[in-house]
């Protein structure tokens, strides 16, 4: 056999092993999650698709309203209304327990509208006082005050959030598509930083209170539109 061949053999043998030493309670759990995640998924849509055809039955026929009406959020008004959102902070340990300091959320920007009640942004971060706690190697130190430092600096988050309608809240759950470091790119680095901001710091969705404030109107139907955001109140 070749050295060529022998190289693959053992490469093959060393990834079936590693798949074989998966503890089975990590596997479960992984499963677990992954079904979660694709019956929200499935429910999200259900929801956009008869919040589609209620939509358009009052459009085409206003009397079938009842009394009901409905509130327009545009992009502007979206980014006007996470002004007040911001600052938003996070705790360094939220994206890794061994993370020191805070990730500061300074700016959301660039809304965009999807299909299934989603809709699409960016989140403009940066860190403070960050500090990476646990043991490195000496080879890697430098390296690793390059990324505390390229935190501090800034990086930008590409999200994708899910809209859905609870009660009277609206529940927005964020997954990061894509962060970009401002200081300096590092793949490796951003897509970490990106794993573990999907698998902590967003593991539970913003909570939107829709109420409006000395009314009986109640929220009952959330649609994401070509070009809003259309929560519909019933009397």
């Amino acid at each position: 056999m070749s050295a060529r061949n022998v190289t693959w053999a053992l490469l093959s043998a060393a990834t079936l092993l590693a798949g074989c030493a998966v503890d089975p309670r990590v596997r479960m759990k992984s499963l677990q999650d992954e079904n979660r995640e694709l019956t929200q998924q499935v429910q999200a849509a259900d929801q956009a698709v008869q919040a589609s055809a209620a939509y358009l039955a009052e459009l085409q026929s206003p009397a079938k309203a009842n009394g009901a009406f409905s509130l327009y959020f545009s992009a502007d008004s979206l980014e006007k209304m996470a002004t007040q959102m911001v600052p938003y902070r996070m705790p360094g340990r939220d994206f890794n327990s061994k993370l020191q300091g805070e990730i500061v959320v300074e700016r959301v920007t660039d809304f965009q509208f999807l299909s299934r009640n989603r809709l699409r942004c960016r989140a403009h971060m940066r860190g403070e006082k960050i500090k990476y706690t646990g043991s490195v190697p000496s080879f890697a130190k430098g390296q690793v005050k390059e990324f505390e430092q390229a935190v501090t600096k800034g990086a930008v988050a590409d999200m994708e959030v899910q809209l859905t309608l609870d009660g009277a809240r609206v529940l927005a759950r964020a997954e990061a598509t894509e962060i970009r470091l401002k200081a300096k790119r590092d793949s490796s680095a951003e897509s970490r930083l990106q794993d573990e901001m999907n698998k902590k710091a967003l593991r539970l969705p913003l909570v939107f209170d829709m109420t409006i404030q000395g009314s009986t109107a109640v929220p009952r139907r959330l649609l994401v539109t070509g070009n809003h955001v259309v929560v519909t109140y019933a009397p």
